[in-house]
């Protein structure tokens, strides 16, 4: 049960994570598509945005090593 609980901890963070970064990808390309000049602009928030999606992912993975000590 507690492997469970962990594989959950860790499961549903990184779920949301993906989704998130599955957004913003497609949120990006059809900014592109409207805006194809500001292609540098869009690239610099796109990776900002992914990177404070996946601490998400990181900060859920910490969690779950530590309601699992």
């Amino acid at each position: 049960m507690e492997s469970l609980a962990f594989g959950l901890t860790y499961a549903l963070p990184a779920l949301g994570a993906a989704l998130g970064i599955g957004f913003i990808g497609a949120a990006a390309l059809n900014a592109l598509a409207r805006n194809p000049e500001k292609l540098s602009d869009i690239r610099t928030l796109m990776i900002t945005a992914i990177v404070f999606a996946d601490a998400l992912a990181i900060i859920g993975i910490i969690v779950a090593f530590i309601a699992r000590s």
